[in-house]
């Protein structure tokens, strides 16, 4: 009886694993989640699929590719042409972008949240027929005295140097303003808490279709909107139209894509475009929390800032006039990251200079090249190199939390910008005024690597950078010639 009973026990554990195992594999959870990360030796990734629309196209990494998996992320690139618009869509996941190239305006769609923004004269045309119709010849003569205003959520000018930050489940959409291809490179944080999903992209779209499919979402078919699936009889009767428009909704016949090209002018309510460079000091008044500056208006999810420019030189975290500057925005800066749990940082790096080591403590890292070209080593727990490639523009790296990494520009600059999985992430380097390494004993380090006094001195205080430095070695540098900010 005893040995029966430690039988079926064990048994019952056995069932209980498997269980686990199937239930994660239904949901779409990766192996390499549950503690099986492969990442001995890392890639400089590119684009693996094109989705085509009329006025532009959308450009997916393959996030099933293990260094993406493992990260819990997927990476997209959108391209806008001029008067091109990118209709509305959401994901079940939060997204962080950074506008790469060109400028628009972009509106996000928040339930629940007052329509803010509206027209100070009435449309006339359409419009107004449509509901004179309606209404019938009795009120034909007050319409026309009224007119009718649109009205909508707010709208925002987007911008080369844009960090943009969208919640779960917010629609969203973008139009060009400009007179070259917005470019936009966005990432979805599909292991985020929010997504309530499987660990695929999502992609819901409120208008619109992709008539190629995608294997990036594992489906062939073509995909349309949501208001494809149900019964147009049902659409006329929620929103009070006739059949007719309702199917029109449905957008079976059109075959556009996602992006479609805008016929004669755009007229969306929308403040002036701001300055080239503003400054945003009075975004981020001085003080403690509760200074009378304070109203609680901005921290209400309709209000709330969802884009913040980093471009600005002004706004350096880490600026050294030969070498280049870092730029970081999180949730202190830009606090509905706080919400999605995503960061980003900016860097330009010159000719001749680097990044000094260092790796993340608390997020995985997604680099991706917007201009030049630049050497990365990683290093991962073992001590071993991973990596050691030129990355170019347009290429991305995925740097694993507590991986070492080092950036080098030789002869040309290097740009980039960096998705980090965390609010708030946090580095510790390896070299530099406020390195691991300054930060211990001189003692601790003769010991640790069989070094004199004078050596380990040396390795302490020979560099007194503390994130940018010249990439030529072995020269001492005086600490007169650093001008840090």
């Amino acid at each position: 009886m005893v040995k029966l009973a430690h039988l079926l026990v064990a048994t019952f554990g056995v069932l209980l694993v498997l269980n686990g195992c199937l239930a994660r594999q239904s949901l779409g959870v990766p192996p390499q989640l549950g503690n099986a990360c492969n990442l001995d030796n890392l890639d400089v990734l590119q684009p693996t699929e094109t989705i085509k629309s009329e006025a532009g196209r959308l450009e997916y990494w393959d996030h099933n590719h293990p260094q993406l998996r493992c990260a819990g992320v997927s990476v997209s690139r959108l391209i806008i042409e001029q008067g091109g618009l990118y209709l509305p869509t959401f994901f079940s996941s939060p997204k962080i972008a950074y506008v790469v190239q060109g400028m628009g305006i972009s509106g996000r769609v928040v339930p629940g949240c007052a329509e803010t923004f509206m027209d100070s004269q009435p449309m006339q045309g359409q419009g107004q027929q449509g509901q004179q119709g309606q209404q019938g010849q009795q009120g034909q003569q007050g319409q026309q005295q009224q007119g009718f205003r649109d009205m909508h959520q707010k709208v925002e000018h987007v911008r080369h140097g844009d960090v943009i930050a969208i919640t779960a489940g917010s629609a969203h959409w973008i139009y060009n303003t400009g007179d070259q291809p917005l470019v936009i490179v966005c990432l979805l944080d599909i292991a985020n808490y929010q997504n309530q999903l499987d660990r695929n992209p999502r992609t819901f779209r409120l208008a619109g279709n992709n008539p190629q499919g995608g294997s990036h979402q594992q489906q062939q078919q073509q995909q349309q909107n949501m208001l494809s699936g149900f019964d147009p009889q049902v659409l006329a009767q929620a929103l009070k139209i006739d059949v007719r428009l309702a199917q029109e909704l449905q957008n079976q016949q059109d075959n556009r894509g996602n992006i479609v090209r805008v016929k004669g002018p755009f007229q969306v309510v929308r403040p002036p475009l701001r300055q080239q460079y503003e400054s945003e000091q009075w975004r981020h008044p001085r003080g403690p929390p509760q200074s009378p500056q304070d109203n609680g208006l901005e921290e209400t999810i309709c209000s709330m800032r969802t884009h913040e420019n980093i471009d600005d030189p002004a706004r350096a975290d880490v600026y050294k006039p030969n070498l280049g500057r870092v730029t970081s925005v999180n949730s202190y800066t830009l606090p509905i990251l706080q919400y999605i749990r995503l960061s980003a940082t900016r860097g330009i790096l010159q000719g001749n200079a680097m990044v000094l080591p260092k790796y993340n403590m608390n997020a995985n890292e997604i680099l991706y090249c917007t201009q030049g070209q630049a050497r990365i080593q990683v290093v991962n727990d073992n001590g071993q190199n991973v990596l050691d490639q030129q990355v170019q523009k347009g290429q991305l790296v995925v740097i694993p939390q507590g991986f070492a990494y080092v950036v080098q520009s030789h002869g040309n600059n290097f740009e980039w910008i960096s998705f980090k999985t965390n609010a708030n992430a946090m580095v510790s380097t390896l070299a530099g005024r406020t390195s691991a390494l300054r930060a211990l004993p001189l003692e601790v380090i003769t010991n640790a690597f069989q070094i004199s006094l004078e050596e380990a001195r040396r390795i302490k205080f020979n560099t007194p950078e503390t994130t940018l430095t010249h990439a030529r070695g072995g020269q001492p540098q005086l600490i007169e010639e650093i001008v840090e900010a």
